[in-house]
């Protein structure tokens, strides 16, 4: 398999990993560099007495090295791979050595054992027995959760602010014992509060009033209607199956990929792809978990468009997807952008009256300018409408830099009160940021 640079570039999980790995990639860097048809290893002294050992599997693109990093990949994967798309007649064709051979095998096992329980008959019986025994261990959670939200408010919540991290972990930790981990996220989400801020009361109320309304619902589950069901179970933490997801009919489309964002989360990194169909003027989240040692199934590039079938998780308004057929990389396009943030807001309200448990919605807007007010910036369209922005400092000086502040087209990432810009499009060219 080849590769290009900028492919590889892609797999790197951050631009200091880009750099590094840039600087890696060259041959006086490497006392052992060697290929086989389906992988490539070398060895590269690092601060250590013992050269580090990094192999790449090209088949089925997988990185494994002996350094200490905790990036995935490591620079020294990156710098590898890097150099043999660069040189490659600069690698000894040989077998691969027992280390290399040993880490194949074990990944073949794996893969192995993975097909083997997917294609095991299911026991229907242990299967329902299963679905039961969680189920009501939902049920006792969600009555103690409600039994803490209510002890919460009746005790006040003046003094929060000054309580441990610790006070929103306990009532998670039950929640994961109950096996409603979309429950304990929400619980420890409270923990993310800005309680220095000026309106941490309405953030805290805005979070619990969350929490109790999908407890609530879960509890009444069985008088909903089929999308409120799902949408509810996907909320306490229930799983929507894959297969049973590309079992239904896709959406066709031009769908252009606008922004890919990563964060850890419980020891896994969480990748979401945002897209949008210029046809159907459709939202798609297409989220990747993999952890550290694995690459993702999908390589989507912001500032790309694919003609695909995509397939929306059951709920209200679903925005999550999956990709069903790809059928060819397509032309990028500027979709249809809204006018202003007036009618950004209106859109909010729409999917907020829909469903209560909407936190943000993507928006595209045309002619809006990017200030700064001292520490804090903002957004305003040509109507003079102006909203705050969530954006970090680097992202800020990144945007003013492409803008040169001036009026530019923009996705944004919009909640009822300030807005995180992912993209914008500099001389009919779309970058994300």
């Amino acid at each position: 398999m080849t590769f290009s640079e900028e492919q590889i570039i892609a797999l790197a999980p951050d631009a200091a990993s880009v750099k590094a790995g840039k600087d890696l990639a060259k041959a006086s860097k490497w006392g052992l560099l060697c290929a086989s048809d389906k992988t490539l290893w070398g060895e590269c002294q690092g601060s250590g007495k013992l050269p580090y050992q990094a192999q790449v599997d090209l088949l089925n693109v997988a990185f494994k090295c002996s350094c200490p990093s905790r990036k995935f990949p490591c620079k020294h994967g990156l710098g590898l791979l890097l150099q043999f798309t660069r040189d490659p007649s600069g690698f000894t064709k040989t077998t691969e050595p027992d280390w290399v051979i040993q880490w194949l095998e074990k990944r073949v096992e794996k893969a192995e054992k993975k097909a083997e329980q997917k294609d095991k008959p299911v026991d229907v019986e242990a299967q329902a027995k299963r679905g039961e025994a969680r189920a009501k261990k939902v049920s006792n959670g969600v009555e103690d959760l409600q039994i803490w939200l209510k002890d919460l408010v009746r005790n006040g919540l003046l003094d929060i602010p000054s309580r441990a991290y610790e006070f929103w972990q306990n009532p998670a930790k039950r929640m994961v014992d109950a096996q409603a981990p979309g429950l304990a996220g929400m619980v420890r989400g409270l923990g993310t509060i800005n309680f220095y801020g000026a309106d941490w009361q309405y953030d805290l109320l805005n979070k619990l009033s969350r929490i109790y309304l999908a407890s609530e619902a879960y509890k009444n589950i069985d008088a909903l209607p089929d999308d409120w069901k799902n949408e509810i179970k996907t909320l306490v933490g229930f799983q929507q199956g894959k297969e049973e997801v590309l079992s239904q009919d896709g959406v066709n489309d031009n769908w252009l990929v606008l922004a890919r964002t990563f964060s850890d989360e419980e020891q896994l990194t969480v990748e979401r792809n945002w897209l949008y169909g210029v046809n159907s003027k459709r939202w798609a989240l297409i989220l990747q978990f993999y952890a550290n040692g694995q690459l993702p199934e999908l390589n989507l590039m912001p500032g790309t468009a694919i003609k695909a079938d995509l397939v929306f998780y059951k709920g209200v308004n679903p925005i999550r997807a999956l990709i069903k057929t790809q059928h060819s990389v397509s032309g990028f396009t500027e979709p249809t952008l809204l006018e202003d943030f007036k009618t950004a807001f209106e859109h909010f309200g729409e999917a907020l009256a829909t469903n209560p448990f909407t936190d943000k919605i993507p928006v595209l807007i045309k002619d809006v300018q990017f200030k700064k007010l001292g520490d804090k910036g903002y957004f305003t369209d040509k109507d003079g409408g102006t909203v705050l922005s969530n954006s970090t400092l680097q992202t800020d000086l990144k945007l003013l830099a492409l803008t040169g502040g001036k009026p530019g087209h923009l996705f944004l990432m919009g909640s009822e009160t300030e807005f995180e810009p992912l993209g914008v499009w500099i001389d009919d060219k779309y970058l994300a940021l």
